[in-house]
């Protein structure tokens, strides 16, 4: 229950237009293309003044965003289409690839000081990506984590996506059998080991957003 809160299709009042929907996506998309061809004009700015071999560029976003998946619109809540952000880097060497490994927003600071050769300070939490920029294959991290204050946190490993809120209440999910989250495990007998190892890991990383 806890995870329904905040803007549904129903709180809103949008279900009962569909026609306002399909415009709300519509928009969302002519949003999307119009900052692709934004960055476009960079990049070819970069390129037209010689400077696309010697310069870093890191394109993502703070979150993603529900356009009534779950019946769920905008951001706060913890399903890969909120949590998961555009994330693509641009340097000097390393050829073009996509990965499938996990990364946190934490993890752009000493990325950066990685590539441009400024030492990573001891107390930065984030990892640098460069292992990953070298080989799509590799890790940096067996889990990324997300949080809210107010409403709880979660977090994400390859096989596995978990959920708790404040005002009580657990989501599990099967990423590779459910990718789209719809069937929580949380409450399932045959899943109560995974439920604990994904528990230790999320008390693990609060831990340490508390340090």
């Amino acid at each position: 229950e806890a995870g329904k809160s905040g803007t549904t299709s129903e709180s809103s009042g949008i279900a009962k237009y569909p026609d306002n929907i399909r415009k709300m996506w519509a928009d969302y998309y002519a949003t999307v293309t119009f900052m692709d061809e934004q960055l476009g004009k960079v990049m070819t700015a970069l390129d037209e003044a010689g400077l696309r071999d010697s310069t870093l560029v890191i394109f993502t976003s703070d979150h993603g965003y529900h356009l009534g998946e779950h019946h769920f619109w905008q951001k706060s809540k913890f399903h890969e289409d909120v949590t998961r952000v555009p994330f693509i880097v641009s340097a000097p060497g390393f050829e073009t690839g996509r990965t499938m490994s996990l990364a946190e927003l934490m993890d752009i600071y000493p990325t950066a000081c990685d590539l441009v050769g400024v030492d990573i300070p001891e107390t930065v939490q984030g990892e640098s990506l460069r292992p990953v920029l070298t080989d799509p294959s590799a890790t940096v991290r067996e889990a990324a984590f997300s949080l809210d204050q107010r409403r709880g946190a979660a977090v994400r490993t390859s096989d596995w996506a978990f959920f708790q809120y404040k005002k009580g209440g657990e989501e599990l999910y099967d990423m590779k059998a459910d990718p789209g989250q719809f069937t929580n495990l949380a409450e399932n007998p045959e899943n109560s080991k995974v439920r604990l190892e994904m528990l230790k890991t999320l008390e693990e990383k609060k831990a340490l957003a508390v340090e």
